[in-house]
């Protein structure tokens, strides 16, 4: 006979240790021995979709390298969007306001612009053009995680292992090539959703999962099925969401929710809640 049936957890009664609502610990306050035969699934889970679509210090760099056209030297520039929940005219407007602020020079007292950039909302893309640099080309991460260029801008030092780059909102990816004059640059499709998925991960559960991250520990996927402002709530569950967790101790239990490079979610100060459903296989056959 299972001692306990269901845990009701709410990220609002977390451990004052708890990073956030999205990695937290929950004080059961007491010991439960879970006996062989013992699973689990979650059920019930309530998330707020509040997090930005570019977040500071996350995902909201661009890195543009780029020949200044009156003293001819090539530049290399971050450029930092603010956080904030975008669609493509709020981007471009942001984007254009930070290219005029970090690429512009000064010709005989009047500010020479460098870059337009322009929104295309019929295919969901958006256009940078130039008309009098020699050339310039926005880097993807691959590129970047190799890079020894002297990187400048408003965000902290360049560093290959932290780029925290846009280009996952603007699909660029791979190797990329030099725009001109003539040749404008034009993005991937743009995707402000940020996240099509959620991972959970515990210490509930006898490692029998694989993360897109190669983590050990997932205990659901979580669809990201609602737009900005509005709550997940995910209740599809099936025979495979029902895991082993014979034979432990819970006490204190931790929890995570990161997307799938294992990032954590932040939800600027929401909280998320679920349902731990426990089975013992004997007696529910």
């Amino acid at each position: 006979m299972l001692k306990i049936k269901k845990i009701y957890v709410d990220s609002r009664w977390k451990t004052a240790d708890s990073k956030s609502h999205t990695d937290f610990y929950y004080d059961l306050g007491n010991t439960y021995d879970l006996p062989e035969n013992t699973s689990f699934y979650i059920d019930d889970i309530n998330i707020p979709n509040s997090w930005y679509s570019i977040e500071e210090n996350v995902n909201n760099n661009m890195y543009l390298a780029w020949k200044e056209p009156v003293t001819n030297i090539d530049k290399f520039s971050i450029i930092s969007l603010p956080s904030k929940i975008y669609d493509g005219d709020e981007f471009i407007k942001a984007l254009n306001i930070v290219l005029d602020s970090q690429t512009v020079s000064t010709v005989g007292g009047a500010t020479v612009k460098h870059f337009t950039a322009a929104f295309n909302s019929l295919k969901n893309v958006f256009t940078i053009s130039s008309t009098n640099c020699a050339y310039f080309q926005i880097l993807s991460d691959d590129e970047l995680k190799v890079s020894t260029k002297a990187w400048v801008g408003p965000s902290a030092t360049f560093q290959n292992n932290n780029i925290r780059s846009l280009n996952e909102v603007i699909k660029q990816f791979g190797d990329t090539v030099a725009y001109s004059l003539n040749k404008e640059y034009v993005s991937g499709y743009l995707d402000f959703s940020r996240y099509n998925n959620i991972y959970m991960t515990s210490n509930i559960g006898n490692y029998q999962t694989l993360s897109p991250s190669k983590g050990l520990t997932t205990i659901r996927k979580i669809p990201v099925n609602v737009p900005s402002g509005s709550v997940i709530n995910d209740r599809q569950i099936s025979q495979y969401d029902l895991l082993d967790c014979s034979r432990q101790c819970l006490s204190m239990l931790n929890f995570r929710f990161h997307d799938a490079y294992g990032g954590n979610i932040n939800l600027n100060g929401c909280h998320v809640s679920f349902t731990i459903v426990f089975s013992n296989r004997k007696e529910d056959m």
